[in-house]
């Protein structure tokens, strides 16, 4: 999660104005979280509320309800704020009116970049895909929707369980994105452009971890290629945290606390990571 979030501050700036290369600043006074931080956050909180979950029917949908409201109460206290994608804004607005909208059939990043703590709590390959359907199809029930959220969460759970960048990069190719295949750092650099769908921005982002060697290269990769680079910054930094830094808080990680985050969110990661029992943050 804490990776997500680094992510999605790097690229907050470089969002809308692409630099197209790996170095800049990634300590920048003006980055800041974006919805896909607050909404990771959401998520977090509530199925926090349920842990260890049970899956009754019952409890999916206290789930459910929970995600909805905890959403669009991010959503009004952040509205003015926080750039959110158009489909989201008008799905919170009307649920906030009473109006008691369902979901949107949307496939947009938006269901992928919130899902990394679903990664953390599963406790198999199949709680994964469960878990990241039940969070996600509160808004995004289209397929390709449900498939982004769920290859992000799935390749923190195998970063997580041991997996190598191999076995990982295979999984992606076989079972969801066979273009990963084909893509090349160089080409990314010269022709990627912003694209705010799960299918146009995924990939990429799961390509950006692949080719790194650190959770800091990670983020650099996602600007380098330019792009909706809070979001690629937001799902490749969930995978590459849990990769190279899930026993323990790294240098990066620290600084970024010290200097950067707020510290009642440190607070909900750092009691996120004590529920699971993960030594990340014992020192």
């Amino acid at each position: 999660m804490l990776g997500a979030i680094i992510g999605d501050m790097v690229g907050s700036i470089y969002d809308m104005y692409p630099i197209k290369r790996k170095d800049f600043n990634i300590y920048n006074p003006l980055m800041r979280m974006t919805d896909d931080s607050l909404l990771t956050l959401a998520v977090a909180r509530v199925l926090m509320k349920h842990y260890p979950l049970s899956y009754s029917e019952e409890e999916i949908e206290n789930i459910q309800n929970e995600l909805k409201n905890a959403f669009v109460g991010t959503w009004h206290a952040h509205r003015d704020t926080v750039g959110w994608g158009a489909m989201f804004y008008n799905w919170c607005k009307e649920n906030y009116n009473g109006r008691g909208s369902g979901p949107y059939y949307s496939f947009g990043n938006g269901a992928a970049m919130r899902i990394s703590p679903v990664g953390w709590i599963a406790k198999s390959e199949e709680e994964v895909k469960l878990l990241s359907k039940i969070v996600t199809e509160v808004t995004h029930n289209h397929p390709e929707g449900i498939k982004g959220a769920e290859a992000i969460a799935l390749c923190v759970y195998l970063a997580l369980h041991g997996a190598s960048k191999e076995e990982i990069r295979d999984r992606m190719i076989k079972e969801y994105y066979k273009e990963i295949e084909y893509l090349s750092y160089d080409y990314l650099v010269a022709s990627y452009e912003f694209d705010p769908t799960c299918q146009g921005s995924v990939p990429e982002a799961i390509y950006c971890f692949l080719i790194s060697d650190s959770l800091e290269d990670t983020i650099r990769n996602c600007i380098g290629i330019g792009g909706d680079s809070d979001t690629t910054g937001a799902m490749a930094g969930a995978i590459a945290e849990a990769y190279y830094n899930k026993d323990k808080l790294s240098e990066f990680e620290d600084k970024f606390l010290y200097l950067m985050i707020d510290p009642h969110i440190e607070n909900i990661i750092k009691n996120f990571h004590k529920m699971l029992g993960s030594t990340k943050f014992d020192r």
